[in-house]
């Protein structure tokens, strides 16, 4: 009896090895991916994703392998639409089989994202008609998944409102893009620079344009709408004027109603640009956002 429960133990102990070596490891994949290694990154998720033992498991590989086909794509020339399309199409195929088998945030962000850049390529007025369902999906992200924390969540939808138009035609709205994309700039990974988080920054300020006693007024309504926001995705519109502006920003030394938005936006590129020279993990594709980031600074001033 002793010997069949120790043959019994032995064998449940080396199956559970067995299964926790067998188990999917995200870790290289998440590297190589932030190191812009589009193609090993790849080959190491379709390697993940035959180890994926879980359903979760395998979800998690599907929005990695999402969230790739967006960088895939735009990697493409800008006249490859026939190309792109492909890409983007894959991408939101892997973001829905992520989200059949286990439903989760990065998902919708991932399948957002992919709809998003599938509108950019195609046009203004398909752009717009993928704009209610990337909506839909980033309010999950936000609302539902509470997922506070998502730098590239608050780009999309930071993107989302600058760019679409207004008015009876959308639901665009630069105040609201504006709002979304500071928490953006404060949700960015510690070991990635983003510039292009900068430079979207600072474009969307420069072109609002208000003066500091235009922002003192907003923010102070701004601050009553923060409070009475019956959710996350609605309260963030009005972030910027929480506590009514008087917030010093991790890249100034005075608070947000003692500038102007070019004043700001000036102060944002300058920041990066001091960063971009002590930076010790560096991307392929920083130096290309930094030219630009250098030449629209001399352009502004």
């Amino acid at each position: 009896m002793k010997r069949t429960t120790l043959l019994l133990t032995v064998s449940l102990v080396l199956c559970s090895l067995t299964t926790l070596a067998a188990s999917a490891n995200f870790q290289k994949a998440d590297l190589l991916f932030d190191q812009e290694q589009y193609a090993l990154c790849q080959s190491e998720l379709l390697a993940q994703k035959d180890l994926a033992s879980t359903a979760q498991e395998q979800s998690e590989v599907l929005w990695r392998l999402a969230r790739l086909q967006v960088s895939i794509g735009d990697e493409l020339a800008v006249d490859d639409k026939d190309g792109r399309y492909r890409e983007y199409e894959k991408g939101e195929a892997y973001a829905l089989a992520s989200i059949e088998a286990y439903p989760n945030a990065m998902a919708y962000l991932w399948k957002s994202s992919n709809n998003g850049r599938w509108g950019q390529t195609k046009g203004p007025l398909n752009a717009l008609g993928k704009a209610k369902g990337m909506l839909e999906d980033l309010t999950k992200v936000v609302n539902e998944f509470k997922t506070m924390d998502s730098t590239e969540t608050w780009y999309v939808l930071s993107s989302l409102y600058d760019e679409l138009p207004g008015g009876i035609i959308s639901f665009g709205n630069k105040d609201w893009a504006v709002s979304y994309m500071r928490k953006a700039m404060e949700t960015i990974p510690s070991n990635i620079l983003n510039p292009g988080h900068y430079k979207k920054f600072a474009e969307e300020l420069y072109s609002r344009n208000w003066n500091a006693a235009k922002r003192a007024k907003e923010f102070k309504k701004m601050d009553g709408d923060w409070k009475k926001a019956a959710t996350p995705l609605e309260q963030y519109r009005y972030y910027e004027g929480k506590d009514e502006g008087k917030v010093t920003p991790f890249y100034s030394s005075v608070q947000l109603v003692q500038m102007s938005d070019r004043q700001e936006a000036l102060m944002v590129l300058s920041y990066v640009k001091a960063k971009y020279k002590v930076f010790r993990t560096l991307q392929p594709s920083d130096a290309k956002d930094m030219a630009e980031i250098e030449e629209l600074y001399t352009k502004w001033t």
